[in-house]
C-alpha cells in the first residue's frame, strides 16, 4: 500500500533535460527523480511569459503552493528556482534544488486524489492560524494531538485553517497567524493537508496522520454523522495519485484562447478540455459582451465569469467553487472540472433514464423541507422524496427574482409545521453539500424520485393529468400503489445497469 502522506524523495537531486521556453531560450531544472510531471505547470507558466516577451532575471510567479523565480545563468538560459524553505528568510532566499517544492505539489495532489474532493489551494504566503498551545507543540516537537479546522477565509491572505490542540487549553488559546511557508520547515507533515477544502477537520499526533472528515462544525468537532474523507492510512473514496491511470500526474491541464490580444485562461481535467474550450470560445466570440473583468456567461448549468490577473492581458475564466457549501458561496476557481463534471453527469443521467435533459442552473433554487435540509446537512440517514413540478408562469421566480428549478425535496416523516416549512436553496449549494441529488437535476418536470440511505430507491416519470384522473376516482390507494400500477406514470432507469 502506498505510504501516506506521500514521502519526500530520498534520492539526490539531478539536472533534468532543459525545457524549451521558445525563441531559443531554455530553462534548467534540478530535482529528485519522479517529480517531473509536477514541474510542467511551472514550465508552462514561464513559456507564457516568454511568449509575452517578459522573461527576465528574477521573474517570480506563483504556481500551486510555491512562488517560483528565474535566475539568469546565460543570455538565453535561466534556472528555475524555488524558495529555500530551510533559510530563515525563505521568502527571499532561493535554491535551484526544486525537490522540496515539487514534493509539496505532489503530496497535496495525492491527498486530493485519495479523498476524491476538489481542493482549495493555499500558497506559501497565506496565513495559518495557531493557538499558542498548538504552536508550542509544533515548535518543540511534542507529541500532543493537533486538530486542523478549515473555516471560511476572511481575506485573500487567510487560508481559513485553524490549528489547535485536541485537549483545549483555556490558558493558551490566544490565536496567532504564521505564514504557511514556515510550516515546510517546522511541520512539513501538515503541509500536504492544507489543500483540503473548507469544512475539513483533520487530526494528527506526533507527526502521524489520524484522519480527515467533512463537517460543518467550526470548532473541529467530529460526529458519527460526518463523512470521513481519509482514514489513518490515507484511504478515502479515491486512490493514490500514482494508481490513477496517469502515474503521478497533475489532475488538470491549462487551456487558453487568445483573441484581440487578450488571453483567456482556465484549467480542467484533460478529458474535459474540449468542453471547457467551448466556454472560452463563447467568451471570445462575444457571447458575454466585451472581454473585461466581471463579464459573465451562463451555460447549461454553471455560470462562468472573467476575472483579472496580475499578468497583463490575461483573464481567468472562473466558476463557483463546488468543493463545499461555504466555498460555493464565497469563492470562485479557474479549475472548471467540478462544474463541467456536474453538467456532464446530469446529461448522462437523463440519457440513462431515457428522457430529454431539462437543465437546471446552479443558481436556481430547490425547495427543501426544513427537516429534510437538517438531515442532509447533518448527514443523517433518511428517506427523501424528490419531485419536479411545473410552476405557473407567474410563480417561476421568487420575490427577489431568483429562478425556481421546480424541484422539491421532502421527508414523509416530517410532522410539525416547522419541519415541513420550505427553504429555498441554490441547486449549486445543495450539490456542494451533498452529492446524492445533483446527478438527477436535469430530469424533466414530472420526475419523482425516492432515496433511501443515500441511494436512489425508485424513480418514475409522472403524467400529472393522468394522475389527477386516478385521484378523482376517489379510490383509496397509496401513492406507491398508484405508481406501481403504471396508470399515471412509467419507471425511469429500467434499462440502467
Amino acid at each position: 500500500m502506498a505510504t501516506f502522506p506521500l514521502p519526500l524523495p530520498s534520492t539526490q537531486p539531478e539536472p533534468q533535460p532543459a525545457a524549451d521556453l521558445g525563441g531559443g531560450t531554455v530553462a534548467t531544472l534540478r530535482h529528485a527523480t519522479g517529480l517531473t510531471p509536477f514541474a510542467r505547470p511551472v514550465v508552462d507558466r514561464y513559456r507564457r511569459y516568454q511568449e509575452a516577451g517578459e522573461t527576465r532575471d528574477g521573474l517570480r510567479t506563483g504556481v500551486g503552493f510555491t512562488f517560483w523565480q528565474l535566475r539568469q545563468d546565460r543570455e538565453t538560459q535561466f534556472a528555475i528556482t524555488a524558495p529555500d524553505y530551510a533559510a530563515e528568510d525563505f521568502v527571499d532566499a532561493t535554491t535551484d534544488d526544486l525537490t522540496l517544492a515539487l514534493w509539496i505539489e505532489a503530496a497535496q495532489a495525492d491527498v486530493l486524489s485519495r479523498a476524491d474532493v476538489d481542493g482549495a489551494p493555499v500558497d506559501m504566503a497565506m496565513g495559518v492560524t495557531f493557538t499558542k498551545a498548538a504552536l508550542t507543540v509544533v515548535e518543540r516537537g511534542r507529541t500532543d494531538e493537533l486538530v486542523l479546522v478549515r473555516r471560511p477565509s476572511t481575506s485573500e491572505d487567510d487560508s481559513g485553517w485553524l490549528v489547535r490542540t485536541a485537549e483545549k487549553s483555556f490558558l493558551r488559546n490566544k490565536e496567532v497567524e504564521i505564514l504557511a511557508g514556515l510550516l515546510v520547515q517546522s511541520a512539513a507533515y501538515l503541509v500536504p493537508l492544507l489543500t483540503l477544502p473548507t469544512g475539513t477537520v483533520a487530526r494528527v499526533a506526533d507527526g502521524r496522520f489520524l484522519g480527515a472528515w467533512a463537517t460543518r462544525a467550526t470548532d473541529g468537532t467530529v460526529t458519527d454523522a460526518d463523512r470521513q474523507l481519509l482514514d489513518a492510512d490515507g484511504r478515502g473514496a479515491g486512490a493514490p495519485i500514482g494508481e490513477r491511470g496517469q502515474a503521478a500526474a497533475p489532475t488538470t491541464e491549462t487551456i487558453e484562447e487568445v483573441v484581440d490580444g487578450v488571453t483567456l485562461r482556465a484549467r480542467t481535467h484533460p478529458q474535459l478540455a474540449p468542453l471547457a474550450g467551448s466556454i472560452l470560445m463563447a467568451f471570445a466570440a462575444g457571447a458575454a459582451g466585451p472581454l473585461e473583468p466581471g463579464a459573465r456567461l451562463q451555460m447549461s448549468y454553471a455560470p462562468y465569469t472573467l476575472e483579472a490577473t496580475d499578468e497583463g492581458g490575461v483573464l481567468l475564466v472562473t466558476t463557483p467553487d463546488f468543493s463545499s457549501p461555504e466555498a460555493y458561496r464565497e469563492r470562485t476557481t479557474d479549475d472548471l472540472t467540478g462544474a463541467l463534471l456536474k453538467q456532464v453527469e446530469q446529461v448522462q443521467t437523463a440519457r440513462k433514464a431515457g428522457v430529454d435533459a431539462a437543465p437546471v442552473r446552479a443558481t436556481e433554487t430547490i425547495a427543501i423541507q426544513s427537516a429534510a435540509l437538517d438531515a442532509i446537512v447533518l448527514g443523517q440517514p433518511a428517506a427523501f422524496v424528490m419531485e419536479r413540478f411545473e410552476h405557473d408562469p407567474g410563480a417561476r421566480a421568487l420575490t427577489d427574482g431568483t429562478r425556481r428549478s421546480g424541484w422539491s425535496i421532502a421527508m414523509t416523516t416530517a410532522q410539525t409545521d416547522e419541519e415541513r416549512a420550505l427553504r429555498n436553496i441554490d441547486a449549486g449549494e445543495l450539490q456542494a453539500c451533498d452529492r446524492t441529488f445533483g446527478p438527477y437535476l436535469a430530469l424533466p418536470v414530472g420526475s419523482l424520485l425516492q432515496f433511501v440511505g443515500g441511494e436512489l430507491h425508485a424513480a418514475h416519470l409522472v403524467h400529472q393529468a393522468k394522475l389527477d384522473e386516478v385521484l378523482e376516482r376517489g379510490e383509496y390507494r397509496t401513492m406507491g400503489e398508484v405508481l406501481a400500477s403504471g396508470e399515471a406514470s412509467r419507471p425511469l432507469f429500467v434499462d440502467a445497469d
